[in-house]
This record gives structure tokens, sequence and C-alpha cells, in this order.
């Protein structure tokens, strides 16, 4: 025994000392390098800055990954085991938790990690096969492109929880959004003339809209499907190879935009992903719908900014500028040096395809030329409410900062078929650019639809060209995909372009070919024209001038005027070319075969909103009342009259005569609250709308009321809220907004008390309180907003009695 372990014994040893030869050389050479570098820095004289540089620079990237990997990390514990991780941090519930209307989906995340390895496969062909010629094909320098290392490693993405709208939509069509998580061990590699480079460990977590329509009755019972992100997913990954150069201050940032901006223009509203799964339905009527209307931004001025730069006697004051993110769009003010106060005064508009669900994120900056500019706060607003209202002008705090508000100024604008409502929208804003000084405000939408070409010529080799179109509005330019090798191309492609006066403006078409860079033929038409035409609609084929033969380009041209006035939206859009059955019909293909004059179905029961795509297609088929990501339950559209009756029902002020009704139980008056709760921001608003039948307190028989709130028990000025005073007045209207932090844990424990109070002189002896409501909010629907009159009630019977609500 004591032979055999000697030879082991032995052989520990010379690895022990193998080992600690390789760490003193190691260690040697460590030193040497450092002296050296020591030397160097002397002998070509610089400056010891560098030195102090590389060390900040060092020290950055030291901790960034440390809590990048941190990040990483726990999102692949919780893709493995999401119970271990919900256990270990509490913070980052699944949505399912926190949505009542939320269902888990451990059946779908097993199937997917089922299929995980031959999905990733599939992956893998497509893009060394697709996805790699095409690239190489976009550009000239993109030629040695290809793919070297594509591993989607073997953590699959996760379904954090499902939500499926069946009820007030159209019978035809299923809303459906998926909270996204994919917190992967992946690596990718690409090479570029010899460079390589790649990203690892991506991280994404958003909303997937999923659309199925039309349902039809053959499998696999709907006609298409469109996939797409409300808003921009939060996106992260580690860099590897050369790319690892770029994991610096700023250009770690820069690289992320890039990246998020791209899958931005693939799958982020107003860009979707469509599939078509039946035979005779055309794609393009679900990927370009008519949007539900234009928004009006307004980027007025901030106060009270936090001063960001430094001076000689401490802070100094901030270069300010904001940026405004609405979906894939991103616009940006000026920027404004030395000021806490900017007055930016710009206009920005842009189109809302789905206003429920989606936001709009403005972010203020201060810039720091050289290095990353400074976060001076931000706010994120809800569009369905400012869609609701028409117009919301106020001052809002920023958030993530000490100090600061914003005004906005914001306008929605519907869409109508009535070109008598174009000289009024035009002469608002000719009153409004004089204000504001500009003169790029929109008066009208151009929906472009680019069809399809016929009869191209070839070139002198007979070869067949490649043709893509390039169309223009004003300053704005769209090209078309290309499609290769034909001289009858297909693109069915549409596009949408803001026009400021169509009485003036024309649309330009040119037909190029991507092999020569030739013009093929080319087409103007006059915006004019359109406002004779039936509906302001154009669907044939227009004669290309400069073409050889008789080519022809198919082209569909609908205008629709830009409106303040909610009671001329159009209940449909009559843009089909063939309706879209329902199961008690004939099928896609059957369809497919009809007259395109034949009248679309009626609209189900269950309603759906004005819209429609470029593409003659019937809102009724194609677009629906979209759902809002934040639970609530849209109600279904209505006819020009039924809105009409409606709005009128709920914005009609009430009589201000005492009756019993407007008088409420204790003979105080009533208030008019709106409560929602803001899932994705964590955000109680509440909306004090008006009070009817106060008490009159003064000699004149007048008050001057106003409204103050506490979120119980918190009585401290963090949880104060108050109105405006509305004076002389006992049917005040304040239409005022407020927000309160609270998350649903801790909603159910808290309440809102409502006071409004007189207001007085520190020597008058008139009354102050006119009255009070307790509102408990264990009784709250946080799925929904609900908006409820309230009788006001003496503060001694706080408590006594329960306040009834509807929430």
């Amino acid at each position: 025994m004591a032979n055999e372990k000697q030879p082991a014994k032995t052989k520990r040893k010379a690895v022990t000392e193998d080992t600690l030869l390789v760490s003193v050389l190691k260690r040697y050479f460590k030193y040497a390098g450092a002296a050296v570098a020591i030397w160097g820095f002397g002998y070509y004289q610089f400056s010891p800055a560098w030195i102090l540089l590389g060390l900040v620079v060092v020290t950055w990237k030291e901790k960034h990954n440390k809590l990048q990997q941190k990040k990483i990390e726990i999102s692949q514990h919780a893709a493995k085991n999401e119970k271990e991780a919900i256990l270990a941090r509490v913070e980052d519930l699944p949505s399912w938790v926190f949505f009542p209307d939320v269902e888990r989906a451990e059946w779908v995340n097993k199937m997917v990690a089922q299929m995980w390895p031959y999905i990733g496969e599939y992956v893998r062909e497509l893009l060394m096969t697709s996805v790699q010629k095409t690239v190489q094909d976009s550009a000239s320098v993109m030629g040695s492109f290809k793919f070297i290392n594509i591993d989607l490693g073997d953590i699959p993405p996760r379904i954090g929880g499902v939500k499926v709208y069946t009820e007030k939509v159209k019978r035809d069509e299923i809303y459906m959004d998926l909270d996204l998580i994919y917190s992967s061990d992946c690596e990718i590699e690409v090479k570029v003339k010899g460079v390589t480079a790649g990203i690892k460990d991506l991280q994404l977590h958003g909303t997937v809209r999923v659309i199925f329509k039309p349902l039809i009755n053959k499998v696999p019972f709907f006609g298409g499907l469109s996939v797409f992100f409300m808003n921009n997913p939060s996106i992260d990954f580690n860099l590897t190879s050369l790319a690892n150069a770029l994991d610096l201050p700023g250009l770690n940032d820069m690289l992320q935009t890039i990246i998020q901006e791209n899958i931005a223009n693939i799958m982020v509203l107003p860009n979707r992903i469509v599939v078509q799964t039946a035979q005779g339905l055309e794609v393009s009527k679900l990927r370009y719908p008519q949007p539900d209307g234009v928004l009006r931004i307004y980027v007025v001025e901030a106060k009270d900014l936090v001063k960001a730069d430094l001076s000689v006697l401490g802070k100094g004051k901030s270069d300010p500028y904001s940026v405004v993110r609405v979906g894939a769009m991103k616009f940006k003010t000026h920027v404004i040096n030395n000021t806490v106060i900017p007055q930016w005064n710009r206009v920005f508009e842009t189109i809302i395809d789905e206003k429920d669900g989606q936001f709009m994120d403005v972010e203020v900056r201060d810039e720091d030329p050289g290095s990353k500019d400074d976060k001076l706060g931000n706010v994120s607003i809800e569009l369905s409410p400012v869609a609701e209202k028409g117009l919301i002008d106020n001052w809002l705090p920023l958030e993530n900062v000490k100090s600061g508000k914003l005004h906005l100024k914001l306008v929605w604008l519907y869409l109508s078929k009535n070109p008598q409502m174009l000289n009024k929208q035009i002469a608002s804003n000719r009153v409004d650019n004089k204000k504001k000084d500009t003169d790029d405000l929109s008066s009208c939408i151009l929906m472009v639809n680019v069809d399809s070409a016929r009869e191209l010529p070839r070139s002198k080799k007979m070869s067949e060209p490649s043709p893509y179109v390039i169309v223009n509005v004003g300053q704005k330019t769209e090209e078309s995909k290309v499609v290769n090798d034909s001289t009858d191309p297909r693109w069915e492609q549409g596009f949408r372009f803001l026009v400021n006066d169509p009485n003036f403006q024309t649309v330009d078409f040119k037909l190029m070919d991507k092999k020569t860079d030739k013009q093929i033929g080319e087409m103007t038409y006059s915006l004019k024209n359109l406002m004779s035409a039936p509906d302001m609609e154009v669907d044939r084929f227009f004669p290309l001038k400069k073409a050889e033969g008789n080519s022809e380009l198919s082209l569909r041209l609908a205008l629709r005027v830009l409106t303040t006035e909610q009671s001329v939206v159009d209940e449909s859009e009559n843009l089909m070319t063939e309706p879209i059955p329902d199961a008690k019909e004939t099928d896609l293909d059957e369809a497919a075969t009809k007259d395109s004059t034949k009248p679309a179905p009626a609209p189900s029961s269950a309603g759906a909103k004005a819209g429609g795509p470029i593409k003659p297609v019937s809102v009724e088929t194609v677009k629906a009342a979209s759902p809002q990501a934040q639970g609530q339950i849209i109600p279904p559209a209505k006819s020009p009259s039924q809105e009409r009756e409606t709005e009128v029902r709920q914005r009609k002020t009430p009589s201000v005569s005492s009756t019993e009704s407007n008088l409420g139980a204790y003979r105080l008056g009533r208030i008019q609250i709106t409560l929602r709760y803001s899932m994705q921001r964590g955000k109680l608003i509440v909306v004090v709308h008006k009070c009817t039948s106060l008490l009159a307190c003064d000699k004149d028989h007048f008050s001057d009321p106003y409204v103050k709130m506490y979120l119980l028990p918190d009585k401290g000025s963090s949880s104060k809220r108050k109105t405006k005073t509305v004076n002389n007045n006992l049917n005040p209207v304040f239409d005022e907004t407020f927000e309160y932090s609270v998350t649903p844990q801790e909603l159910p424990e808290r309440s809102l008390e409502i006071t409004v109070k007189n207001e007085t002189s520190m020597f008058s002896s008139s009354q102050k309180e006119l009255g009070m409501v307790l509102i408990e909010l264990n009784k709250m629907d946080i799925s929904k907003a609900s908006t409820e009159w309230y009788d006001l009630c003496p503060e001694d019977q706080i408590g006594k009695k329960e306040i009834e609500t509807d929430i």
C-alpha cells in the first residue's frame, strides 16, 4: 500500500511546485509590466490625468459589469425556477400576481421549454440562410457579413401572464396580451470584413399584443395573426469579442439605443408582424389598419429643474432639452443653455394606431457634450384618457428627481371623411401657427397603399428589373421593399403622411430599379383631386410617365381630415375590396371571388371602433376596439348619434336646481370623482370633476369652493392634494387630475378623504367646511376606471355611516 501511495504523493508535489512557479512568473510579469508602463508614461511625458482617466473607466466598467451580471443572474433564476425567484425577490413579481384578469400560462411555458431545442435549430437555420443573405444584399460593405456562432442557450422565453379579451370586442376577432420575459443565456457572433463581434445574455421584457382576426369556420379558425409591442420593451445584453470595446460610458447606451430602435422598426407600433393563416385574406388588411387618430404634442416649458451642471460656487444651472417617445416614434426639442426654466414651445404630431394601452413617455435631460447626458426627470402619460377628453393642458411633476415640473398640452385629433371640415381645421392651424411661430401643423392624414405594378420594361439585356417605389409628400420620403426580378411586382405596402394643406400639395411616386439604380417611371397626383372623390378615396391603376410601354402602378389613396370634434368620427371606413365572412357564411377562398362592391356585413352587437386599413378593407372586419393594457374593458363602439348622446350624458353639467338628488343625502351637495389605478406606473389616479348644489356661505349667497384630499392614513404634506379655488360658485367645475404612488398590495389598506372647503380670509366668520367624503379603496376594482357621484356629509358623520360606492 505504501508503494502505491508514494507515486501519487510525488505527483501532487510536482503539480504544486509547477503551480507555484506559474504563479511567481505571472506576478513577476504583472509587476514588470506595471513598471514598464510607468517608465513609458514618464519617458513620453504623458500627463498623470491619463492614469486617472483609465482608473475611472476601469472602475465604472467593473461596477457596471457586476450590476449587469447580478440582474442577469436574477432574470435567469426566475426563468429557471419562478417560485424560488419570487420568494427571493418579492418586488419583481410577474404580471399575473397584480392583474386580477391576467392568468398564468405555465402550460405554455412547459411546451416552449420542451420545444426550445428544436426552435433553436429553426432560428439558427433561418438566420444562416434568409437573414444572412438579406443583410449581405442590404449594402455593399455588408457583403462579407456572416454568422459564425448562433447559440440560443438553454433558457427559453417565458410568458409571465396572459390576458385574453373576448367580451365587448367584435365577434370575429380576439385580442390577447402576453407578458413576455426573455432572460436568455444566448450567444450570437457575427463577422464582417474579418472583424468578429457579438452579444450574449440578451434580456427582453415587454407586453406583446396578439390579435387573431378574422375568425373563420376553417382550421385554424382565424384568417390572420398580428403581433406587436404596444410600447418599447426594456432591453439589456452583454457584448463579446471586439464589440466589448463599446462597453464604455456613453458608447454602451448608444449601442443599446440603436438596437432598441431597430427592434422598434420591426414590431413596435406602428410596425407589426402579420402572419396569414388562411387563403383569400390580403395581409395588408391587417398590417396597415387605419389609425385611431393623431396626437398633437405641445412641449411648452419646464420649471424648477434640477441644477445638473457644476459651477465655481457649486451647482450651477442646466442645459435642458426634452425627448418624447410614442411607440416607435421619437421627437426631440432644441437645447436651451444655462437655465432651469426653459421655454421650448415646440409642437410635434404623431399618428396613433392603438390609443388604448399605449403611453407617451417624456424625458427631460441636461446636455453634456463629450459625456452622457444627465437625466432631469421623466413623465409617462396614458393616451386613452387624452382621447376621451380631447384636450389636456397641465403642469406635470417630473418623476425620479427631487424637483421639476413640465408643461404639456396634448390635443387629440379624430379622423373624418367630411371634406367640409378641412377649411375649419386649416383656419384653426393658422391661428395656432401664429401663437407658436410655426407652420408645421397638419390638417389631414394621407394613407397610401402601394399595391402592385404591371408591364414594367425589361433592360436591354432582356433581364427583369428589381423594382421598388419611392413615395414623397412634402419633406417626408418613404421607400417600399424591393421585389427581385419581376415585371409585375406586388408590394402591398402602406404608408401614412401628415399633410399641411391638400389644396396645394402633391404626392410623388418614383419607380426605381435596384439593379441599375435607374428610374423606371414616375407619377404625381394632386391631393386636391382627392377632396372631390367619393369618401376622399381613389383606388386604381395609374399610368407611369417617362416609362417605356404601358407600365402602370396600382395605388390606393385615402385622405382623412383631422378634427377635434368627436361627433364627426366615422362609424366605419368602407375601405374593403371583399367582405371577410363570418362563421355562417363562406370561407375566405369563396369570399375572394365575390364582387368587391358587395356591402360589408353589419357590425356585431359587440361593436367595433372606427378605423380601417389603407388597403380597401372594412373596418368592421379588420379594426376593433382594442382593450386597454391596464386591464380596463373598453365599452362597445356606438354609432355617431349614440356617441353624441353618451358624450352629452357624461359631460352635461347637472341641474343647479335644489332638487333632492342634487343636494345629496345630507343636503350638502355632491361631488363627482373618477378613480383609476395604473398598474404599469403603480399610481392611483384621482380626477376631481365638479360639485353641485354646495352650501352658500357668504352674504351674496355664494361660496369660494376648493377640494382638498388625503390618502389615509397619511395626512402629511406628501399626501395632501388641493385643487384651484373657483370663486362665487355653488356648482364649480375643477377637472383636475392628481396621482398617488401606491402599490397594489397597499391599496386595500388605504382610504381617500376628500373635503370640499370654502376659501375664506383669516378673520372671516364664514363657514369653511362644506362637506366630506371618505372612500374606502378596498372596494375599488383596480382593473377598470370608475366615475361616480358622491354625497357630501358632515365631518362628524364620517365613520358612522359607510359611504356607498359602486367602484
